[in-house]
């Protein structure tokens, strides 16, 4: 029995320890969704992004009557050519479509979903971030 044990343990180690992982892939100048936690590859330019998280959400909630619009600020990670980046996305209009942040040579274009509604209170888990990354053209 400890013999099977073992090598039904060796079995499931072995994606482990071989480094597979379940990468999402997107390229250049196509949207793509993350979840927090989930990294996606730019492969043709050497690049993962990886969503942390929202770090902070005071958008004007649907419904409501604001002075100020809000913000939603989001944590990322981005590894491009090996060096890691912390990066801090912030959407300051508030208004759920899409903003544009440089980083390098490249623009991101994002939005956080989904949108903040009176009475709705959104678990960390269920933001996500599309993004839309391009090339910075000089």
């Amino acid at each position: 029995m400890k013999k099977y044990f073992f090598l039904l343990s060796f079995v499931l180690l072995i994606p482990l320890l071989s480094g597979c992982t379940n990468m999402a892939k997107a390229s250049l100048n196509s949207q793509f969704t993350l979840a927090p936690g989930q990294t996606v590859r730019i492969q043709s330019e050497s690049m993962d992004i990886k969503f942390i998280g929202v770090a902070g959400d005071s958008r004007c909630p649907k419904g409501a009557e604001c002075i100020w619009a809000g913000q939603v600020i989001c944590a990322v990670e981005i590894t491009k050519n090996k060096i890691i980046n912390q990066v801090t996305l912030t959407d300051s209009a508030g208004s759920g479509a899409a903003t544009g942040q440089d980083f390098q040579n490249y623009q991101i274009l994002f939005s956080v979903t989904p949108y903040p509604e009176i009475g709705k209170t959104i678990s960390k888990n269920d933001y996500r971030l599309l993004l839309t990354v391009s090339q910075l053209r000089y």
